[in-house]
């Protein structure tokens, strides 16, 4: 207790000098709270972003490439090469890749149920339509046509409930019941609902028309939506094309069933831009023909994390330099050698090393403490308006900057599902985890400062001090 109480007094006594010291550390201790405070808040947001907003990647064919890779049809039309339902699960397994959003198509048929405008599409077959298309009248074009049963129903699976524009738009709403939410619910029209006497809870049993060797779907309905969509958007009277005969189900209930006949559209989110060299690479090796292109939206991504992660790249680099100027300030401040024939004395005296040390420790310990506090409260006031600053000029940059190169890899803006906009602002918080680092960056601070003095005074014996005074 005497070494404490003597500590204090210590304090009192030399306060000019300790003031100056305390200026200093609180000057420090507030900067290194504010690139405590915006570096945590920062990642934490870093994290959060990449988590839910990836940068997305789809596949669209490149022109040139197909004509000259690819012949023309009988009528001179040229196709896209097939992105089969395999390959599209395929790309999903790459290490770059964070999420994957599936939608997939089913064309049913049930002869329980009637579709809107259903005798559309089997009219059109009786009147050698195929023909007038320009098919011929082969075997293998009354097999693929003319024997065919003609689909009555559309089963379409979401893997996420983003993909479901309709809604979004206000062009569909849930009408009764609840959205699908596990394997094996679906939702229906009203339309078709009401045409086919349906309610919630019903039992649908649907073929697939194109694998009739898959056993048939069931589904039980858990939700009837209203729907304005245009019923015909092509025009033709044909119940698959009748967008009213939509049955909506989650994508794993459809990929569950069977993977064969399923029609498959995937949107890729990798982890970030900088691995699309990765993934095109991994996409080729698993079969995707070189027509495509494979098609980033990076720069989506990086202006909304960009900004951040300078932000945090900035708080990094200012608590580096504040840490060393910190230090050196603080080891020419404090002036341990000045107090030499006071340790002498207390030496003389017979106090040990240990003692000395532990004064001079207590010493700087209630001065820390202290300016701890004053520099949490002031570095938490103006830690806001520094990281407002900043991330306005670093959202500026990244705006006039040019689109990153990731090398032949074409990037775009428009993407399947679009990103949220650029973050303004971060709302920095004094977390738990700032206090912890800044305290304990105190602490060694302090210590390490004091330990050099102590080192370079208590090296001397007392009678040697005492005959240097003056």
């Amino acid at each position: 207790m005497y070494l404490i109480g003597h500590a204090f007094k210590n304090i009192v006594r030399n306060k000019g000098r300790y003031l100056l010291i305390g200026a200093v550390l609180i000057i420090c201790l507030t900067s290194i709270t504010v690139s405590a405070m915006i570096h945590f808040t920062t990642e934490a947001v870093i994290d959060d972003y990449s988590d839910r907003f990836g940068a997305s990647v789809y596949f669209t064919p490149d022109l040139r490439k197909l004509l000259a890779l690819k012949k023309p049809d009988e009528k001179g039309m040229y196709h896209d090469p097939e992105i089969t339902t395999e390959q599209y699960l395929a790309f999903s397994k790459s290490d770059a890749v964070k999420n994957t959003l599936f939608q997939g198509a089913r064309q049913t048929y049930s002869d329980t149920l009637l579709g809107l405008d259903q005798g559309g599409e089997e009219n059109f077959y009786a009147s050698g339509g195929w023909e007038g298309m320009g098919f011929t009248d082969s075997a293998d074009s009354q097999a693929a046509h003319g024997q065919r049963q003609a689909p009555n129903t559309v089963v379409l699976g979401y893997s996420d409930y983003s993909l479901m524009e309709d809604f979004a738009q206000g062009l569909r709403e849930l009408d009764e019941g609840n959205f699908f939410k596990s394997s094996g619910e679906c939702m229906v029209s009203r339309d078709f609902a009401d045409l086919n006497g349906l309610k919630l809870g019903d039992h649908l049993e649907l073929q697939d028309v194109n694998n009739t060797e898959v056993e048939p779907l069931h589904l039980t309905v858990c939700g009837i939506y209203l729907d304005i969509t245009t019923p015909q958007p092509d025009g033709s009277d044909w119940a698959l094309n009748n967008r009213r005969n939509e049955i909506l189900t989650c994508f794993s209930t459809l990929e569950e069933h069977s993977i064969f006949g399923l029609y498959v559209t995937a949107v890729y989110y990798l982890k970030n831009p900088g691995l699309a060299a990765e993934f095109e690479s991994y996409v080729r090796e698993n079969g995707l023909h070189e027509v495509y292109n494979v098609n980033v939206d990076a720069e989506s991504y990086n202006r909304i994390v960009k900004p951040v992660e300078s932000l945090k790249s900035i708080s990094t680099t200012f608590l580096a330099v504040i840490l060393l100027v910190g230090c050196l300030i603080l080891l020419s401040m404090l002036g341990v050698r000045e107090r030499k024939y006071e340790i002498g004395v207390l030496r003389a005296m017979g106090m040990p090393k240990a003692k000395v040390a532990f004064g001079l420790i207590c010493e700087s310990v209630c001065v820390m403490v202290l300016c701890l506090c004053i520099g949490l409260g002031a570095g938490s006031l103006i830690a806001q308006p520094v990281s407002d600053r900043i991330m306005k000029e670093q959202a500026d940059l990244v705006e006039q900057r040019p689109q990153a190169d990731y090398g032949d890899i074409i990037f775009s803006t428009s993407g399947i599902n679009e990103n949220p906009s650029a973050l303004q602002e971060v709302d920095i918080i004094l977390t738990t985890e700032s206090i912890a680092f800044t305290a304990v960056i105190s602490l060694v601070l302090g210590l390490l400062t004091n330990i050099t003095g102590i080192f370079y005074i208590t090296r001397y014996e007392p009678m040697k001090i005492l005959s240097e005074r003056g």
